[in-house]
């Protein structure tokens, strides 16, 4: 889809919207080849805004189609406590039709929610959305500083998880697996089996339009001029991968190795050290356990929204919802290549 058909498309989806501080759009219809379906891909757009309360409750007076009956029941503050106690801060309205009849959702967060979570990845959750090739139509500081962060923190953390050889293709394909693996939409067959690959294959050049800069500040870390990729893995080098890792990462690894984690930076560094001489300075050890951590996150995050949104949606759309999810996965694995 074109840029500009993009922009005309959550223009109409919005119209009718408070104001926001910060919007993108991600997903199916942003990314190639991320659906095997033939059917046109519903638009996924971010709201990030200033105060989320207000701003629901002005879209339920605007827009209250947009809402299923039982949200409009408890208010916006309901609303953005379900999303904040059973959700990941992020509530969504979905199963939507602008004016031409093309479909989208929307999720509506706080700038001060949408920076934690890309800074900290608390919930790996809008971070993990923003860590793929997505359109942003409207810009906030905060959030666009932030997102710095989360990029840097995404290719650190592929790279820990990935040999010290590997193809552009591989770290492409790690960067999409870290929000992917451990979604319990895979687990029950909800989800595309092949979407990884699919993305990572497809989006190539998106891919390295988003992560070049953090390439090139990696330097002698990684040498990435030919079509096979080196980097460091001494150990001084995996003390410095895990010592810049977001603090969620960093204290799901101290529980499942019992390596106390501090805060500051000497605090850091000697974190990283023990927690490397806790796994004997093995890179594999060191990568296998940052993506069982990461895994654990993506699983309690995605079972959490899943949740929110059980309770956020009609029974007819969460039906529906749930029915066009299983024949996408279910075409991906039987008709695919």
């Amino acid at each position: 889809m074109s840029t500009r058909t993009l922009a005309r498309r959550v223009v109409d989806a919005l119209s009718n919207a408070p104001e926001c501080e910060h919007v993108l759009a991600y997903g199916s219809a942003v990314l190639r080849a991320a659906s095997v379906t033939n059917t046109k891909s519903a638009l996924d757009i971010l709201c990030v805004v200033e105060n989320v309360q207000e701003w629901h409750a002005t879209n339920v007076h605007r827009n209250p189609s947009h809402y299923a009956s039982q949200m409009r029941v408890i208010g916006s503050q309901g609303i953005v406590k379900v999303s904040r106690v059973v959700g990941c801060g992020t509530h969504y309205n979905a199963r939507l039709f602008d004016a031409r009849g093309e479909p989208f959702k929307y999720g509506v967060a706080s700038v001060e929610d949408v920076v934690r979570d890309l800074e900290r990845w608390e919930y790996l959750f809008v971070a993990g959305r923003m860590q793929k090739p997505h359109e942003t139509m409207l810009t906030s500081a905060a959030v666009r500083d932030a997102q710095r962060v989360n990029v840097r923190n995404a290719a650190n953390a592929a790279l820990l998880t990935l040999p010290e050889s590997f193809s552009e293709l591989d770290f492409h394909r790690a960067l999409v697996r870290l929000s992917y693996d451990g979604d319990v939409r895979f687990l029950f067959a909800a989800e595309d089996d092949k979407k990884v690959e699919r993305i990572a294959s497809a989006n190539g050049d998106a891919m390295r339009d988003m992560y070049a800069d953090t390439v090139t500040e990696l330097g002698d870390a990684l040498d990435a001029s030919s079509s096979t990729w080196w980097q460091d893995k001494s150990p001084s080098a995996l003390r410095a991968r895990l010592e810049a890792l977001p603090v969620t990462v960093r204290a799901m690894m101290s529980a499942a190795t019992r390596v106390r984690v501090g805060e500051g930076v000497e605090s850091s560094k000697r974190w990283a050290a023990e927690m490397c001489a806790a796994l004997s300075d093995d890179q594999e050890r060191v990568g296998s356990t940052t993506r069982a951590c990461l895994r654990q996150i993506v699983r309690t995050s995605s079972l959490r929204q899943a949740v929110a949104g059980l309770l956020g949606t009609s029974p007819t759309k969460t039906v529906a919802y749930v029915g066009a999810k299983f024949y996408k996965s279910a075409r991906s694995r039987f008709f695919s290549e």
